[in-house]
């Protein structure tokens, strides 16, 4: 619009330089130049206004939409730094969560339930690892926050329930003996190193054909 503006200026100041200044004939081309000059301007401007209210209405939008991610980004943050961690490894996970998911909302959530599983970087890693491959195998017919959530409730409880057993049935293990092994571990951290290594070694491979 601004651009369309300088053009009119520009055309405006054409006619003025060939005004003839002799007499009635230079007045009347100015007149008519100037009305001209004008009209075209005042469209002009009024275009630009509602370019700017357009580029406002975005703006508002924008912000709304930012507002959701930085609550988001927030509650990430206070489950890593609640569970030990940092806010730099709650980007990290999220961001590469939501690289395999592509959904904010999906890659928050499974962000928050493994930073109650885990200990450290490297495990963070395989579990990241493991939605990739579980979501290259299966996509969104088994959800990831949904694996997630049942992981940590089975490694809290000892029971194994939800997604995590869906995708260890599909994977062709058995429920009952892996039940039997997450009876025989000693605490939470035993039976979520059980689940981790196991899901690695069933979706390892996936995760890695997914990567590439």
């Amino acid at each position: 619009e601004i651009d369309g503006l300088k053009k009119t200026i520009s055309s405006a100041q054409e006619e003025i330089k060939d005004l003839d200044v002799k007499g009635n004939k230079g007045f009347k081309n100015f007149s008519e130049a100037a009305k001209k000059a004008g009209k075209a301007v005042g469209s002009a401007l009024k275009a630009a206004g509602a370019a700017v209210m357009a580029a406002g209405a975005a703006l508002i939008g924008l912000a709304v939409s930012t507002k959701d991610y930085q609550e988001s980004q927030a509650k990430l943050k206070t489950a890593f730094e609640t569970a030990g961690s940092s806010a730099e490894v709650a980007k990290k996970t999220y961001d590469e969560l939501y690289r395999v998911l592509g959904d904010s909302d999906q890659a928050v959530e499974a962000a928050n339930h493994l930073a109650q599983m885990t200990q450290n970087q490297k495990e963070l890693e395989q579990w990241t690892t493991i939605t990739q491959g579980v979501y290259a195998t299966f996509g969104d017919s088994l959800p990831i926050e949904s694996l997630t959530e049942a992981a940590n409730e089975t490694a809290k409880t000892g029971e194994l329930t939800g997604a995590l057993g869906d995708a260890l049935k599909w994977a062709g293990i058995s429920e009952e003996d892996f039940q039997a092994q997450l009876l025989a571990c000693n605490d939470e951290a035993e039976r979520e190193a059980l689940i981790r290594n196991t899901l690695i070694g069933v979706y390892g491979k996936a995760a890695e054909g997914y990567e590439k």
